[in-house]
């Protein structure tokens, strides 16, 4: 059985500047992104097989979605709609999502310095009516690139900058005392 030759994809000046807007969008889910990147390689020159060889998919999974997009465009790109239970985190959820993280606790309203995935998803559940545990709440945040972790708390900001200078002045003063060396400690049994 012969291979199928590729499609030829020429882009027109308005179909590049939407394949390149596209793909400067954050919310482009993966796979949408992988068989843009395609489309955008076959525009550029590469063939089937080098492709495939970049994206790891089979010459005939590239030659489909590349006469997808000459029959439909970019919107044929997209994943067909999937069995199941649709996802809770809706696009309102994703929104109030991406809102809150970017905002201080404090300006909303939550009396606290730092998000906690558990704070966060309370705050969520009670603005949106959405509750989603705090594990899967983490998952959204990495797919929509924002780093978790702990904070990391000083106690700086509880010391009094007069009394730390006090100390460090008792402490210059008895090494002046002490000779500035420290004498080994003998343990009498």
């Amino acid at each position: 059985m012969r291979p199928q030759p590729a499609p030829q994809v020429e882009l027109t000046g308005e179909d590049r500047a939407a394949v390149d807007a596209a793909l400067h969008r954050r919310d482009l889910a993966p796979r949408q992104r992988e068989r843009v990147e395609m489309v955008k390689a076959a525009a550029s020159g590469h063939d089937v097989a080098w492709i495939a060889r970049w994206t790891g998919r089979s010459p005939a999974r590239i030659r489909h979605w590349l006469a997808a997009f000459q029959c439909g465009g970019l919107a044929a790109l997209t994943d067909a709609p999937r069995t199941g239970r649709p996802p809770k985190a809706d696009a309102a959820y994703l929104a109030a999502l991406e809102r809150a993280v970017e905002a201080p606790p404090r300006t909303l309203g939550v009396p606290v310095d730092v998000w906690t995935s558990a704070r966060l998803s309370a705050y969520l559940a009670e603005q949106t009516g959405t509750a989603l545990t705090p594990g899967w709440l983490r998952v959204l945040l990495t797919q929509r690139r924002f780093a978790c972790g702990r904070p990391k708390h000083g106690m700086k900001h509880l010391q009094d900058p007069a009394e730390v200078a006090a100390c460090e002045e008792a402490l210059q003063a008895a090494e002046k005392k002490g000779g500035g060396r420290s004498r080994p400690q003998r343990a009498a049994f």
